[in-house]
């Protein structure tokens, strides 16, 4: 992520440092949740079975949000002078949410896979919170929009399991 100079209009942190880390915090949730929209997008394309249509077009919904929450933290991160990078080359390079395989997949292995993998994307976005806070708490406060969103997602993937609350 570039950065841009200190100026008089930027939000006020304690230091550039903090400006650099928040802003480095930023990019790493990013390209989680590109990645994530990108692997949600496959994964409504490949799925079959009885229930595939309903998964498809569910898919759909959690893909616009994940990409949603990731203009959010994108525009966060230039609010605060740092440029973002979501260019696929970045996204490939960084994000750290498991692919999956090219192939046709059941209708509820497909919430199975989507489900862990979300799991793992707000799991590692909670560990940030505390550091985060330190340094900005209106981005924390982003953050914590974006860990809410993706576990009412693990909530709506459990149920199309069956899964119990």
């Amino acid at each position: 992520m570039e950065s841009v100079a200190n100026s008089v209009q930027l939000p006020p942190l304690d230091n550039p440092n903090e400006r650099a880390a928040v802003g480095g915090e930023l990019q790493v949730v990013l390209q989680d949740l590109i990645d994530l929209s990108l692997i949600g997008k496959q994964l409504h394309w490949s799925v079959v079975g009885a229930a595939a249509h309903g998964v498809h077009v569910f898919l759909d919904e959690l893909v616009g949000d994940w990409r949603e929450l990731a203009d959010v933290v994108a525009e966060r991160a230039m609010t605060l002078g740092v440029v973002p990078d979501g260019q696929s080359s970045a996204v490939a390079a960084g994000s750290r949410v498991e692919p999956v395989a090219v192939r046709s997949l059941a209708d509820h292995a497909v919430v199975w896979e989507l489900g862990r993998r979300v799991a793992a994307v707000s799991e590692r976005i909670r560990e940030r919170l505390g550091s985060v806070g330190a340094a900005d708490l209106v981005t924390q406060d982003v953050l914590v929009r974006v860990v809410g969103m993706l576990e009412k997602h693990q909530w709506m993937l459990r149920a199309q399991l069956g899964e119990k609350a």
